[in-house]
């Protein structure tokens, strides 16, 4: 009896680690747009896509210090070259993504150095 309630524990165990999205990977991933939700939104630009199904993606994030007042968006980035701002999302055709990320300032930084305090949205195409 002990052995089965120690199987059932053990099986549960490994279904939620393996349901979990914490690698960025699983269904359900809020910081990835797939090309099939991408077809799913009304919008014909990038912005406006993104305004519909990932709204977060393009908020502000307070003031980028007590001497620069202006509010931190995140950076574009287009097939892994720096894009622009949020502003630049309304010039790319929805038809053209195939898949939209969102790494936060820290994964950012990370990657592509400092100026990333408030994220960065990468954009792939066709």
């Amino acid at each position: 009896m002990r052995r089965n309630i120690l199987a059932v524990v053990v099986l549960l165990s490994a279904a939620g680690c393996a349901a979990s999205t914490s690698t960025g990977r699983g269904p359900g991933n809020r910081n990835v747009l797939t090309a099939a939700e991408i077809r799913t939104a009304q919008g014909s630009t990038a912005h406006e896509v993104i305004s519909q199904l990932r709204p977060e993606y393009l908020r502000t994030r307070g003031a980028n210090s007590p001497t620069n007042p202006l509010p931190v968006t995140a950076e574009v980035y287009l097939d892994g070259l720096h894009f622009g701002s949020i502003e630049s999302l309304g010039s790319l055709r929805a038809e053209q993504i195939v898949r939209v990320e969102y790494l936060n300032a820290s994964d950012a930084t990370t990657r592509f150095g400092t100026g990333h305090t408030g994220g960065a949205i990468l954009i792939s195409t066709k």
